[in-house]
């Protein structure tokens, strides 16, 4: 099975003169509008904005069209985004936005200069075009260089202003084959105790799942803890500034550890033949955990959905195919003889077959069960399946 897999590449504005960071900021300025007024008219339908909307557009907004398509894309999945992660009586508000360029609207070029070797140039508007070079760090320098080799194909760029700073992000693509006859099934869960959880289960041996493993996620959720400190400390003070500054820090330094977490989830899989990953839709994650304040506090600070994203297409850059299934009561069913029953602590013990297992483990395998009967592997446990459990995940 053939699959496109995306990644972005982030690149900074190497000392733009005066006149080209002016002409940046007017064409951010002008873009924002046409972003705004799409989504007034609250539609995720591209037909019907182009077909409705789209000569209105032209005349009221100074960009060429290549821009004003990409700001209606940029409406929808903003519109989209929000839609499905809505919380109760919240509003769209758009604070701030990138400029999307397609294939259109910008080149990019290898010069021989020494010094700045990468240049980027924009159509900002009919008759506007800026060059930027561009510099980026030795790993992004890397696949960039494998984008001149056509290892990947340039797609779209996004600039983006940051304090004041503009960086450019390059959406590379590439086609490869991912699996589609899987023998593995490796499930993943995700929660507040362990920001994720994996187990695999055999095609050859579906009774019995292995090498259960944990990412408890503590660095990360120490970060969180620490930096909020910091700002409820300088919201005290009312040193709103410095509380806006340190947003940029704490973000790379989270995403970091999530890029570590993915790659060791994906080496995880791949120890076993011909694997698939498994992870339930986040859908109702959030909405569903009302513990302590504290305990809310962290549990919604916890980047699930990014984790979700890098491990994806790390997945599919191995050949690993990802699906996502409804899976309701994970870690209150007995994977074995499917009673539901009330759950406390770390440990899942059965009242009805009498099997005691992690909670989380028992989540992983239902995770996978639900893929399973999917894909034909067939649907229940035997009750006379061995189960193993290890008495430091119940710790």
């Amino acid at each position: 099975m053939q699959k496109d897999v995306q990644l972005t590449v982030v690149g900074k504005v190497f000392k733009p003169n005066k006149q080209k960071v002016l002409a940046l900021n007017r064409c951010l300025n002008e873009y924002f509008k046409p972003v705004r007024w799409y989504l007034d008219f609250n539609s995720t339908s591209k037909i019907f904005l182009h077909s409705n909307r789209y000569k209105e557009a032209k005349r009221k907004f100074k960009l060429n069209t290549a821009l004003i398509q990409t700001a209606r894309d940029k409406a929808i999945e903003t519109l989209k985004s929000f839609k499905e992660n809505r919380k109760e009586k919240s509003v769209l508000w758009l604070k701030q936005i990138s400029i999307r360029f397609d294939r259109r609207s910008y080149s990019f070029s290898k010069t021989t200069n020494a010094l700045t070797p990468y240049w980027l140039t924009l159509s900002l508007n009919k008759r506007e075009k800026v060059s930027l070079p561009i510099m980026f760090g030795e790993k992004q320098r890397l696949r960039i260089e494998e984008a001149f080799r056509s290892e990947w194909q340039f797609t779209t760029v996004e600039m983006v202003k940051r304090e004041g700073v503009w960086y450019t992000h390059l959406v590379l693509k590439r086609t490869i084959k991912v699996e589609d006859s899987p023998e593995t099934v490796i499930a993943i869960d995700r929660g507040e105790r362990s920001l994720a959880v994996a187990v695999a289960i055999l095609k050859s041996d579906q009774n019995k799942p292995v090498k259960g493993q944990f990412w408890r996620g503590s660095e990360i959720k120490k970060i969180r803890g620490l930096y909020n400190h910091i700002r409820r400390r300088l919201g005290e003070k009312k040193l709103l500034k410095k509380i806006k500054a340190l947003k940029g820090k704490e973000k790379r330094k989270v995403n970091q550890q999530l890029h570590i977490i993915a790659n060791q989830i994906v080496s995880y899989a791949m120890q076993f033949p011909k694997p698939i990953i498994v992870m339930e839709k986040l859908n109702e994650i959030r909405r569903n955990f009302n513990k302590s304040k504290n305990l809310n506090r962290r549990f919604h600070s916890l980047p699930f959905r990014k984790l979700q994203t890098y491990l994806e297409y790390k997945a599919n850059l191995k050949g690993i195919a990802v699906r996502y299934v409804e899976a309701k009561d994970t870690s209150r069913t007995c994977h074995r003889c499917g009673h539901v029953a009330q759950v406390k602590g770390r440990a899942f013990k059965c009242q009805k077959c009498g099997m005691l297992y992690n909670r989380d483990l028992n989540a992983c395998v239902n995770i996978a069960h639900a893929l399973m009967r999917g894909m034909g592997w067939g649907s229940v446990i035997p009750l006379n399946s061995q189960v193993r459990l290890n008495a430091k995940s119940l710790s």
